[in-house]
């Protein structure tokens, strides 16, 4: 998977297919005559490539390995250094356009939309917006299910892309020109991760795809933020996006609601466990499928319930959700 591209500035509001981003840089999406300019100067430095204007895979191609045999970090990315090594001359302020994506065969085009800066909160809707832009068919619900998934991995084969249907950062950037805030976003519905068709009501669903939306975000003790959580600070967080408010320790967590034996658990159910103190001391969500969904040691994370460990330490579920 490519790697992240260095931005310098997001504006307040971002349209994929007209507004102007000024920079110091010049990023793969932009397109115009300084594009050409560049690509112009590729080919007077032997390189075969097409000079359209449009900064696509094929320029960062050869922009990289420019890059790589003049001693410069190789990230397809133009910057100061980059440009007046190509181009002989001081880098001009970046006053391209992002371009619209050619429809994909098979997608239809919808009406573009502003697509607004990126939060934690409204992460999978920005996703969905800008692969709407982009002539993808896709629902703006900010729910990640299968449609979204197949848009994404058409959108990730269609840019060179590693095409797993996870939006990481080097996704996140080549669709939306944003950074994402948090770890990668991923579908969890129908399938789930073992296969098997999981029904839930649409509270449970909505917290399965919020807290879906962090894995990969370190542990931090005592953390309550997508920067970092604990195991019940992460459970508290993603509960509150759906509005219900669940007290801050597991302990006081397995208060609420009421109890649900192993054999009857569903998604959404809180599941607790002694680890490194006598009684409940680790709280996750329970996902279908023997998984759930918690912030331990490797961060946010899906575990097994059938592991030994997860087993032998199980004391208990809540519901408080339907």
């Amino acid at each position: 998977m490519r790697g992240l591209k260095r931005i310098t500035g997001i504006v307040c509001m971002l349209m994929i297919t007209s507004v102007s981003i000024a920079g110091a840089t010049f990023h793969p999406g932009d397109r115009g005559t300084q594009i050409a300019t560049i690509q112009q100067a590729l080919a007077n430095n032997g390189y075969s490539i097409t000079i359209d204007g449009d900064y696509g895979a094929g320029t960062q191609s050869a922009i990289k390995e420019f890059q790589a045999s003049h001693g410069l970090e190789a990230d397809g990315v133009v910057g100061a250094a980059t440009y007046a090594a190509l181009v002989g001359s001081d880098m001009p302020e970046n006053t391209t356009a992002r371009f619209t994506e050619k429809a994909v065969a098979g997608f239809s085009a919808a009406p573009a939309m502003t697509v607004p800066v990126v939060t934690a909160a409204n992460e999978i809707r920005v996703i969905q917006q800008s692969l709407a832009n982009q002539g993808y068919n896709v629902d703006v619900d900010g729910v990640f299910g299968v449609g979204t998934e197949q848009a994404i991995q058409q959108f990730q084969a269609s840019h060179g892309l590693e095409t797993d249907g996870v939006v990481g950062q080097a996704t996140f950037y080549e669709l939306t020109g944003q950074v994402l805030p948090t770890g990668p976003v991923r579908r969890f519905g129908n399938g789930g991760y073992g296969g098997t068709t999981i029904t839930t009501n649409s509270s449970a669903s909505r917290i399965l795809s919020i807290a879906n939306q962090y894995v990969g975000v370190p542990y931090v003790f005592g953390g309550n933020t997508p920067s970092g959580f604990d195991c019940s600070g992460f459970t508290r967080y993603v509960y509150s996006e759906v509005g219900i408010d669940l007290p801050r320790m597991a302990d006081e967590q397995y208060g609420v609601g009421y109890e649900v034996s192993m054999a009857n658990l569903q998604p959404g159910d809180l599941v607790f466990f002694t680890t490194y103190l006598p009684g409940v001391s680790h709280v996750g969500i329970y996902m279908g499928n023997h998984q759930f969904i918690n912030a331990s040691n490797e961060g946010v994370s899906v575990a097994d319930m059938d592991s030994s460990y997860w087993r032998s330490r199980f004391v208990g579920a809540k519901r408080v959700v339907g």
